[in-house]
């Protein structure tokens, strides 16, 4: 796999794995945590298009899509309609079931299993309903009636992202409380969150993306001179993805360097398969999916240098090597989810790893490691868990009061270096 692909492709370098035209000008995308199947949405319908590329059904009962959300266990998807309406379409293209909303539905999301789903209307109210689609709980956000642009479901359904036309970011819990909310400096256009609801990240008008932790503190922020088109994140939050322009998606790491990128078509509209393998875009002549792939493998190729520096060192590695085999059986299985969650714990046990018992003494083993340090890379992609670790600390610390907020900033300025 490591010599299939490489690690220096240029951005250009990404061609689409297939291309989709029956839906033209589609006002929405999704793509399921696999990448197996994409929703496509219109002013006629939804649409399924599978791993070929190839409509397998069109449910025209749902017209006026603004807005889809693919459930990752259960297949189901979510589609918010300017009819007013919440629908839920089953894998096999049939309607479920259908809520009537005081307001033209414009974004939803639901959880991996598909009890939680929550849904934003161009009235300021955000709505929650579970699996069957009974109302849980609703709120009408800053009681104003901009419009709640953006919702995002963690995947364990315990958390409630949004953001709306009013400029302002709520974060609530399963059951309706409100963990936080924050004025942002410009609408928010779109948000991401991780799996488990520890990071969230948002894009607002100003051309400001920001990422942070679930106590609402931004780890690091990034300022475009365009605003970008769209964002999101994977459901480990390794990486997130940001549709630069219509023809530019960049990737940037979890301490928020920029890691990768590639050039699609002229493709406005794009989201990525949660478990980090895909990218879909569309235009509006049609719709792309793109693998991720290259830069999977840049991030095995990484570690597995990592684990060599560990192993030169005399540290044992015996544990990051079981992680690396199953990070790398699962990139080869195509499943991606696995292969994030296997890398991260080999990167983890590979930093921690301990000194095994030799017969050199220490300046040998200095003197072995400066050989080994000297002939590796280590660019700053291997240091990333380590300053993603410190960035998290220094939120705990100005949440708890230890730093104010001044020392927060300096502190967080001084290890990223800006």
């Amino acid at each position: 796999m490591l010599e299939q692909y490489g690690v220096s492709g240029s951005m250009r370098d990404n061609p689409p794995l297939w291309s989709f035209r029956d839906v033209p000008s589609p006002s929405s995308i999704s793509i399921s945590i696999d990448g197996k199947f994409a929703g496509v949405g219109s002013k006629s319908g939804v649409v399924l298009v599978n791993h070929n590329g190839r409509a397998v059904w069109k449910n025209s009962k749902a017209r006026r899509i603004n807005d889809i959300s693919i459930s990752s266990q259960t297949g189901k998807l979510s589609v918010a309609s300017g009819q007013k309406v919440l629908y839920l379409i089953n894998k096999k293209g049939e309607t479920v079931w259908h809520r009537e909303l005081q307001g033209s539905a414009i974004s939803t999301s639901i959880s991996a299993r598909g009890h939680v789903i929550a849904v934003g209307t161009d009235l300021g109210h955000l709505v929650v309903v579970d699996g069957k689609g009974k109302i849980m709980w609703e709120e009408h956000l800053s009681n104003s009636d901009f419009p709640v642009n953006t919702v995002n479901v963690s995947s364990d359904g315990q958390f409630i992202l949004s953001g709306t036309d009013y400029s302002r970011l709520y974060l609530h819990d399963k059951k309706g409380e409100v963990l936080w909310s924050k004025e942002t400096t410009g609408p928010v256009i779109k948000t991401c969150i991780s799996s488990n609801g520890d990071y969230v990240g948002y894009l607002t008008g100003d051309g400001v993306f920001s990422f942070g932790v679930k106590s609402s503190r931004v780890l690091w922020e990034k300022s475009f001179s365009e605003t970008p088109s769209w964002i999101d994140m994977c459901q480990t939050a390794d990486f997130v993805t940001v549709g630069e322009t219509g023809s530019k998606v960049t990737l940037f790491n979890k301490a928020g360097r920029k890691v990768w990128g590639f050039r699609p078509r002229n493709c406005p509209k794009g989201v990525m398969a949660s478990g980090g393998g895909f990218v879909l875009v569309s235009g509006t002549q049609e719709t792309l999916k793109y693998s991720l792939d290259k830069y999977l493998v840049r991030l095995q190729l990484h570690c597995q240098k990592r684990i060599e520096k560990a192993t030169s060192e005399n540290l044992d590695t015996t544990s990051a090597r079981k992680y690396f085999d199953l990070a790398s059986s699962d990139l080869k299985k195509g499943n991606h989810l696995g292969f994030l969650t296997n890398i991260q714990l080999a990167r983890r046990s590979a930093r921690e790893a301990r000194i095994i018992e030799s017969e050199q003494t220490p300046s040998e083993r200095r003197l072995e490691r400066n050989e080994v340090e000297s002939s590796l890379d280590t660019s700053s992609d291997s240091n990333e868990d380590e300053l993603m670790s410190k960035l998290v600390q220094l939120a705990e610390m100005r949440e708890s009061g230890i730093l104010s907020e001044e020392e927060f900033i300096m502190a967080k300025s001084k290890l990223l270096k800006l």
